[in-house]
């Protein structure tokens, strides 16, 4: 996805006999830093900051420092040295962008205009919340008062707006919101794979990259209708997929990604990196991890160089502090959120690893010379993948499925370039990596061509009525807290107090779960 949009972003102006003039050229074209592109992201995250403080009902004293000290650390990174050029992009091309991104969401279920996967349930039912209850506030439940606490990032500029204009136009501000996301990290990512031809070829490539799921599917006897990747019991997700299912974890996830490529590729200073770490963790606390290794990688690099510097540790510093109530409010009644380490059974770990993970390593290993990536970043890439299943915070999966997703994004621009590769130029064991690569393509082409599928024939997602308990009537506790369990220094003192009121059906209309082979029934003939 990364590399593809550098040639999106450079085409050359069409001319009609002789060259274009110079003041044509620059009115049809946009200069597009990568600071500007790369402190947007960072001001959004820091603007959930503040909207957290807000939401958790502290003073406005403290709002308004924790708005102003965003806004100077903003400034401070862009008088920073070290950041590289932008893209000359046209206008017309950063509007296909955005479209792409838009529809990219759509069919994931945002907006409900196609069918969302049964994760949106709960998703639409925090963001009612959201929009419908006074901030700060608490529920009312037989076991004592609770508190919402899960990663809001991705709400609390819709619920904003949901506050001015109803639910209807909360979720239409997300969708615009994810797609506004997508569109800065993949511009800003775009130059630093300059000079490739026909990039739509490489878009597809990435879109369509995926494990060998049909075949695990069809080893476990299951149907090769349904969600392909829940057939093992451990599972890596491909780009579709975390678009469709948890698309808060794939942009922290990929917004890591793309400023740490811009950093190795000499477009942002280190400092700029630094500070989005803290940053993501409101958004998706998981998929801001899966940097952290490449982000100590780095700073190890610039150490060793002599290249740190006080604005290294002073604007990281900031940041940390910026995003310390965010840190406390995630962590706050941790208790019943399993933590520890995975065990599977041996027949698992060894049929997931020959399924998923075996064939792309022997295409990295034969393809050493057609990577497209620096060799730390590809084999702490593959490190990632080997160690991960190992790991578990929350749901039995969830630690490996998303702390992956950037080192995912990775194999697949490895995997991109290995096949765009010209055989004429490539030794005997570069041919073969393009042969194996070409086969894992295609296989795998099964789980983003199934998802689509499934967005378009489903039955478009109902509205969702009801409030967090409605869809959720235990609580569970990955997203809720008791109250008197939050850590003190960001619980609220006068929280308003609502009862569970809910309505006897959150939703009109049977809500088909993607997942189940039962889903074919749903599906129009």
């Amino acid at each position: 996805m990364l590399r593809i949009l550098s040639g999106m972003l450079n085409p050359p102006l069409p001319a009609i006999g002789a060259e274009a003039p110079a003041d044509l050229t620059r009115a049809r074209t946009v200069l597009l830093e990568s600071r500007t592109l790369a402190l947007g992201l960072v001001g959004f995250l820091l603007l959930d900051q503040v909207l957290l403080l807000a939401l958790l009902g502290l003073s406005p004293l403290v709002v308004s420092g924790a708005a102003a000290g965003s806004a100077a650390l903003c400034a401070a990174l862009w008088r920073l040295r070290g950041w590289g050029e932008g893209a000359a992009v046209q206008p017309r091309t950063l509007g296909l962008l955005f479209a792409g991104a838009l529809v990219l969401f759509i069919l994931g279920g945002e907006g409900s205009f196609f069918y969302a996967n049964t994760d949106w349930q709960v998703r639409y039912a925090v963001l009612n919340d959201l929009v419908s209850h006074p901030w700060p506030w608490v529920y009312e439940t037989a076991g004592g008062l609770t508190m919402l606490r899960c990663p809001v990032g991705i709400y609390l500029v819709p619920a904003l707006v949901g506050k001015l204009a109803g639910p209807w136009a909360a979720q239409l501000a997300l969708l615009v919101q994810d797609a506004a996301l997508l569109t800065g990290l993949v511009a800003l990512a775009a130059p630093i794979f300059s000079g490739i031809r026909r990039p739509w070829i490489t878009l597809l490539l990435v879109l369509g990259s995926s494990g060998l799921d049909v075949i695990g599917q069809r080893l476990y006897g299951g149907s090769v209708l349904v969600h392909l990747e829940q057939w093992d019991e451990m599972q890596y997700t491909a780009v579709v997929t975390l678009a469709y299912w948890v698309p808060q974890h794939a942009l922290a996830g990929w917004i890591g990604a793309a400023f740490y490529l811009s950093w190795r590729a000499g477009k942002l200073p280190l400092a700029a990196l630094l500070c989005l770490v803290p940053a993501l963790a409101l958004m998706s606390p998981l998929g801001g991890l899966g940097i952290v290794p490449f982000v100590i990688a780095a700073s190890l690099s610039e150490l060793v160089a002599r290249r740190i510097g006080i604005a290294e540790i002073a604007l990281p510093a900031v940041s940390v502090a910026l995003a310390l109530p965010s840190l406390l409010y995630l962590a706050s009644g941790l208790g019943g959120v399993s933590t520890g380490t995975s065990h599977y059974a041996v027949e698992v770990y060894v049929l997931f690893y020959l399924v998923e993970v075996v064939p792309f390593l022997c295409v990295v290993w034969l393809s050493r010379g057609s990577w497209n990536l620096d060799r730390v970043t590809v084999l702490l890439s593959v490190a990632m993948l080997l160690v991960l299943p190992f790991g578990r915070v929350g749901e039995k999966i969830d630690f490996m499925m998303r702390v992956s997703i950037p080192s995912l994004v990775f194999i697949a621009i490895v995997m991109a370039g290995v096949l765009r590769s010209s055989p004429a130029a490539q030794d005997k064991d570069g041919k073969a990596a393009r042969r194996i690569a070409i086969c894992l393509f295609l296989i795998g082409l099964a789980v983003p061509i199934g998802e689509t599928a499934r967005a378009i024939l489903l039955p478009r997602a109902p509205e969702v009525r009801c409030g967090y308990y409605g869809v959720v009537p235990t609580g569970y506790a990955t997203y809720i807290a008791p109250y008197d369990r939050m850590i003190g220094a960001i619980r609220p003192e006068h929280p308003a107090i609502v009862p569970i009121r809910e309505p006897s059906k959150c939703w009109d209309i049977a809500w088909p779960d993607a997942a189940r082979p039962g889903f074919p029934e749903y599906v129009p003939l």
